[in-house]
């Protein structure tokens, strides 16, 4: 005990110095988008790689399981693939490139969930593609660097997604409550709108980032709101993000003229 005394008293002005860096940094990330941003995207390439040595060790114990689950997502695939052609040939105009990529790294108990990819710019992953699965919609890629990706998980204050009730057609945005990682919220659904427990959403189309038609969840809840003037909304999600473990990377091909032809308009 006297010696940390003796050693506190010996370096106190630099350990002064150290805790008031350390506050000032973290003030300044916290506060400054841009700072955050690098930072973020800096450390995720090698904290990737920590976590990717990490993710072989558990896949080594587990390769019966992930190798089953993996054999029944690309039948899934498939499936998608031959969905989203079939719509592209009746004049849905959105085609959809799929990269399949392992999560290495995932949160679910933060305010700001973030999720670790292994797959990056080599492998043709780009910042805003978004995440899938054939249970729903996981997220949008954040920052990539060469061989790894973080996404932005929809269990993020930051995310909305573009939804609708699939019964009634009404647009919506999915949005999360921050407490529970098996549920959701939907707004902007008008109180005059008919709905019920259990009704299903999914995603619109709207955007250039997910396809149409991908299920999300089920009403679990819902209540008048008579100062917004839209329903409170609570949805079950289908994707367990605790048990997340591989995911479909998507780009639409067309989104660049898409965007370009909005862009045009509103100048």
């Amino acid at each position: 005990m006297q010696n940390l005394i003796r050693f506190i008293r010996m370096y106190h002005f630099l350990l002064l110095f150290l805790i008031f860096q350390s506050i000032s940094l973290t003030l300044i990330i916290n506060n400054n988008s841009y700072q955050n941003y690098r930072i973020i995207k800096k450390t995720s390439e090698y904290t990737g790689f920590i976590y990717s040595i990490s993710q072989n060790i558990k896949d080594y114990f587990q390769l019966k399981e992930v190798n089953t689950y993996l054999a029944n997502e690309n039948a899934k695939l498939l499936t998608l693939i031959n969905s989203v052609e079939s719509k592209t040939i009746i004049n849905e105009k959105k085609e959809f490139d799929f990269i399949s990529s392992q999560v290495i790294n995932n949160t679910v108990s933060k305010r700001n969930n973030f999720i670790t990819l292994n797959k990056g710019s080599f492998h043709g992953v780009m910042e805003g593609m978004g995440l899938i699965t054939l249970n729903g919609v996981v997220g949008i890629v954040h920052s990539v660097s060469n061989k790894f990706s973080l996404a932005m998980s929809i269990l993020n204050k930051n995310s909305s997604i573009s939804v609708k009730l699939n019964k009634q057609n009404n647009a919506g945005s999915l949005k999360w409550n921050g407490f529970d990682y098996r549920r959701a919220s939907l707004e902007s659904i008008p109180n005059h709108v008919n709905i019920n427990r259990d009704d299903t959403i999914s995603t619109n189309g709207f955007s250039t980032i997910f396809p149409k038609g991908i299920d999300i969840g089920t009403i679990n809840s819902y209540k008048s709101n008579s100062e917004t003037g839209h329903y409170d909304i609570i949805i079950d999600l289908f994707i367990d993000f605790n048990k997340l473990n591989s995911v479909y990377i998507i780009e639409s091909v067309d989104s660049f003229e898409q965007l370009n032809l909005e862009k045009i308009k509103n100048d």
